[in-house]
């Protein structure tokens, strides 16, 4: 690992206390399977969803994006170390960012560096890539009526290895919890 990222291997107290390792991941979709309305995830979440959200990242030690999210969703500010997977340099409206840094590794690679709760909030390529090595425990779906936007999935294609254990409608919107069948399910 190149000097730059010896700081990855120092363990912060409050995340040395939380045993085992946790992976979350949050996505929202609209009806017809878009991730984005405008180029942005925001246009397609309601309050609620964004309550949801703000709540998910209380509980992370760290956040965890892809190159194309940091170029497209705002990311000035973050409660907690935000970490970039990406060979190229921050965007400009990340780097000023203190406690934004780039990891130019793979997503298991990222996974195996990071201690506590890591909250993977990336757009679909990335939570895929994730869900299909089982490397994710817990998967937060937000499923909205609103449609027309872009990044279109289809969100059963994700789902190999996770169960559906909560399920919610207020207003709208369905929030969804899927979990890792088994951690022994997860690829080493």
């Amino acid at each position: 690992m190149p000097r730059k990222y010896e700081y990855l291997l120092r363990v912060p107290e409050r995340v040395a206390k939380r045993v085992p390792k946790r992976v979350l991941a949050n996505l929202i979709v609209g009806s017809d399977g878009s991730t984005t309305l405008l180029g942005r995830s925001a246009g397609l979440s309601s309050p609620e969803d964004r309550r949801r959200f703000h709540a998910l990242r209380e509980g992370a030690d760290s956040i965890l994006i892809g190159g194309n999210t940091a170029r497209n969703e705002p990311y000035s500010s973050t409660p907690c170390p935000l970490f970039v997977l990406t060979h190229g340099d921050l965007p400009e409206k990340i780097a000023v960012n203190e406690k934004a840094q780039i990891l130019p590794m793979s997503l298991a690679s990222a996974l195996e560096t990071l201690d506590g709760v890591v909250l993977i909030e990336a757009g679909p390529n990335l939570i895929r890539e994730g869900l299909s090595q089982n490397l994710i425990d817990e998967f937060h779906l937000t499923i909205t009526q609103k449609s027309s936007g872009e990044n279109h999935i289809d969100i059963k294609n994700f789902l190999s290895g996770y169960e559906e254990t909560s399920r919610s409608e207020i207003g709208d919107d369905t929030f969804l919890v899927y979990e890792l069948v088994t951690r022994t399910n997860r690829v080493k």
